[in-house]
């Protein structure tokens, strides 16, 4: 039985030359590739079934030896298919086509099918090409890897074939879910047979779509993937902390109009900068990411953002000025200045992940356009270096410390919470945190969330604890000498102040 081929020799070297042209993600796909194309055969393209999309072949009256080839013929078969559908080539007769298309008398059909891969192969001329809001090359292919040999492969020939080039201009290949138990490939029929359901409506049904979304970003595409419920499951951990840390921060901006609050980067306080140059970092890396399509780099700068960062340390040590000074004090509207950049740019690269959860969130924010319209945050030069890091460093290097002697002290029963705590800082004179603690008192003690502290010159860094002898203010609860104010004189200097200008 005859067969119809295309001659890959004649079109080998230049897709050969194109698949250099490529990027390949993960890189080593480009191999893959190259070295199938560089030993493939010539392509039969001809199946002998009772489905699929014709050939478009005729053969003149009484010779099955010649067969009619011609392209302006199989264009006219596609504008009669397109109206009719591809079932017109088998239900209208050999005479009907003849007089269709202005055959002599006798002409018939060629009755083979096109192997489907061409039809694959061609879907970039049937997306691409007749939307003009799209162009060729693709940006992008996805798949499985074993489309080397599929759709990547076949895409690239119909593509070189007709146009001469490859129709994407980079390729993402990403691995298998496997059952985490088998380590083997996780088919829908398999999973439903053993009670392990793998369909994305389930998880979507039972958790919510974000969580589904999450999930994916958080696994590493580039190998295969083990999956079960109860690691799944493990995704909704840092989904609450993304959750949670957007509302504390739309809490904490509540009442601040950016347009008139917002304060000019000269009024940063130590920790602001510091979240700053943090926020800076975590863009620029991100956006990479993005680029690279490495979204589990994505999720795990944001999570370690969220967890360390602000929830651990930013969030925790302005609380005290966001809470207890005035309203319109210069230092709580620098934070939330702070505050607000990084809740606009968080819920921004966050999108892409969480939409659903970052379209809420940013509507909440009083803005009228989905997120979604919006575009990545950019890196803000202001905050490129990292002198406030260092500075923070230092703190961080004394909190940890002193956490320890603070700790021992409250089993001890010295006192309960480590507001009451005075420090006894012994520090070398060549220490960088020595000129630190000196210059910067009040940000040592909000940072180290203590009532007070005396810097002592020694050998080697060590810090003491003991009760302070302030009282503590009912107000803010921190520990500080009280009665500056006669007409308030239960409280602190900041909080007698703050209540009288509130009468």
């Amino acid at each position: 039985m005859p067969q119809f081929f295309i001659s890959i020799d004649k079109i080998r070297q230049t897709a050969l030359e194109e698949i250099d042209k490529v990027e390949w993600l993960p890189h080593w796909g480009r191999n893959r590739i190259f070295g199938t194309v560089e030993s493939r055969p010539d392509w039969c393209i001809s199946r002998q079934r009772t489905w699929g999309v014709p050939l478009p072949v005729f053969y003149p009256a009484g010779n099955r030896e010649k067969p009619i080839i011609d392209a302006d013929l199989a264009r006219k078969v596609a504008d009669l298919t397109e109206t009719g559908g591809t079932n017109l080539w088998f239900e209208k007769d050999d005479a009907w086509w003849a007089e269709q298309l202005n055959l002599p008398i006798g002409t018939t059909r060629c009755h083979d099918t096109l192997d489907v891969w061409i039809d694959s192969g061609s879907s970039h001329v049937a997306v691409m090409d007749r939307r003009p809001e799209l162009h060729t090359p693709a940006d992008l292919y996805l798949e499985a890897t074993d489309q080397h040999r599929g759709w990547f492969q076949s895409s690239l020939m119909v593509s070189v074939a007709v146009r001469g080039h490859a129709p994407y201009k980079a390729v993402l290949t990403h691995g298998f879910v496997v059952d985490k138990d088998k380590k083997g490939k996780l088919s829908k029929s398999d999973a439903e047979a053993s009670g392990k359901p793998i369909d994305a409506a389930h998880f979507y049904d039972k958790y919510g779509a974000d969580i589904v979304r999450l999930w994916a970003a958080s696994v590493d595409w580039q190998n295969e993937v083990p999956f079960g419920e109860e690691l799944f499951k493990q995704t909704a951990e840092p989904y609450r902390r993304f959750r949670n840390v957007l509302r504390i921060l739309l809490a904490n901006l509540s009442d601040f109009d950016p347009a008139k609050d917002a304060v000019s980067d000269e009024q940063f306080t130590l920790i602001d900068r510091w979240i700053l140059e943090r926020l800076n970092k975590v863009v620029t890396e991100c956006r990479a990411a993005y680029a690279d399509y490495e979204f589990r780099k994505v999720f795990n700068t944001l999570n370690q953002f969220c967890a360390v960062d602000l929830s651990a340390l930013y969030v925790d040590i302005t609380k005290d000025r966001m809470y207890c000074d005035a309203v319109t004090s210069p230092r709580r509207r620098a934070t939330q200045t702070a505050m607000h950049r990084v809740f606009e740019s968080m819920t921004r690269l966050l999108a892409p992940i969480l939409a659903y959860t970052a379209d809420e969130a940013w509507e909440f924010a009083g803005h009228k356009e989905s997120v979604h319209l919006e575009t990545f945050p950019d890196a803000d030069p202001a905050f490129a270096g990292e002198t406030a890091t260092q500075q923070v460093a230092q703190f961080e290097r004394l909190r940890d410390t002193a956490q320890i002697a603070i700790d021992e002290a409250i089993k001890a029963g010295q006192f309960r919470k480590r507001e009451r705590a005075a420090l006894s800082i012994t520090l070398p004179a060549d220490d960088p945190a020595t000129s630190l603690l000196g210059k910067q008192r009040e940000d040592t003690l909000e940072f180290l969330m203590v009532s007070g502290f005396t810097l002592v010159e020694g050998d080697t860094t060590k810090i003491t604890v003991a009760e302070t002898i302030d009282p503590e203010c009912p107000r803010c609860r921190r520990s500080l000498p009280l009665g500056g104010n006669p007409d308030h004189a239960e409280l602190c200097q900041r909080c007698a102040e703050v209540v009288t200008a509130l009468a």
